[in-house]
C-alpha cells in the first residue's frame, strides 16, 4: 500500500512537471491582464479623464491608474508593442481616453511555446484575448 502511494506521489508530481502544464497559468495571467486594462478603460469612459496602465519592468507588474496590479511571473516572456513612453521605472502600456479609444498596444505572453496575446485596439479601446 505505502509503495502504490509513493508511486502515486510522484506520477502527479511528475504530471505538474511536465511540458505543457503551465498553459493554464499562463492564460490566468494574459485573462488577468485583459481584465486590467478593461478596467482601466471603462474608468476613463465614467470620469472622463484619460487613464493609463504601465509596466513596471523591475518588478514585473503591470499596474493600473486606479491602482490594480497583475503580477507577470518569472517563466513568462513578456513582448510588448505599444506606445513608446517612460516615466521613470514605468514603461506605457497603454492610455485610454474619455470616449473610450486608447493608444493600442500588444501584450504577448510566452510560456514553453504557448502564447497568448493581449490586443488593445487603437481606434475603439477594445481589449481582446488570442491565442495564436
Amino acid at each position: 500500500m505505502a509503495v502504490m502511494m509513493i508511486v502515486a506521489l510522484v506520477s502527479g508530481l511528475a504530471l505538474a512537471w511536465t511540458f505543457g502544464s503551465g498553459r493554464s497559468k499562463l492564460k490566468a495571467v494574459a485573462l488577468e491582464a485583459a481584465a486590467l486594462l478593461r478596467r482601466e478603460r471603462l474608468g476613463a469612459m465614467l470620469s472622463g479623464r484619460p487613464r493609463h496602465v504601465a509596466l513596471d519592468v523591475s518588478a514585473r507588474l503591470l499596474v493600473g491608474e486606479s491602482g490594480g496590479k497583475v503580477v507577470v511571473p518569472q517563466d513568462v516572456t513578456l513582448d510588448l508593442l505599444a506606445a513608446d513612453g517612460a516615466n521613470g521605472a514605468l514603461r506605457a502600456v497603454a492610455r485610454f481616453e474619455p470616449d473610450g479609444a486608447s493608444t493600442g498596444a500588444i501584450l504577448a505572453f510566452v510560456r514553453e511555446g504557448a502564447r497568448y496575446d493581449v490586443r488593445v485596439d487603437w481606434f475603439s479601446g477594445k481589449v481582446s484575448v488570442d491565442a495564436p
